[in-house]
């Protein structure tokens, strides 16, 4: 299975909705957040927990489902690992191009969620 990052609309919103928004995402981000196994050995690693983040690590063991003032939490956590690439490679072995386009991935949506936060949230599982 494929770990991706979607919109995820709030009650009352159409899904129609959502999708013209992830259109919006400018290429070449898309969807994909790594694979199946990416969970516990990237996301859910200790370190990721260690830098401080509270959300991202949620993927070990379940889908990250945010709204609201959540998805603000969620960015500040995705620019932690920005700013962290290095450190993360090392420790998890894997690519630090391969975290970072999936981090910005995860960020372009971020930023068209943050600006229709009446209507969405942010999924990624």
């Amino acid at each position: 299975m494929t770990l991706t990052v979607s919109l995820t609309g709030k009650e009352n919103v159409e899904d129609i909705v959502t999708d013209a928004l992830e259109k919006q995402v400018p290429s070449p981000h898309n969807d994909l957040f790594g694979v199946e196994s990416c969970r516990k050995t990237l996301w859910g690693n200790d370190l990721i927990i260690e830098l401080g983040c509270e959300l991202i690590p949620i993927l070990k063991t379940h889908d990250i489902i945010v709204y609201d003032e959540y998805v603000e939490k969620l960015r500040r956590e995705f620019l932690i690992l920005l700013d962290n690439l290095d450190h993360i490679s090392l420790h998890t072995n894997y690519r630090k191009d391969y975290i970072e386009f999936r981090v910005n991935n995860a960020l372009e949506l971020i930023k068209i969620a943050l600006n229709n936060l009446d209507k969405v949230g942010v999924w990624i599982g």
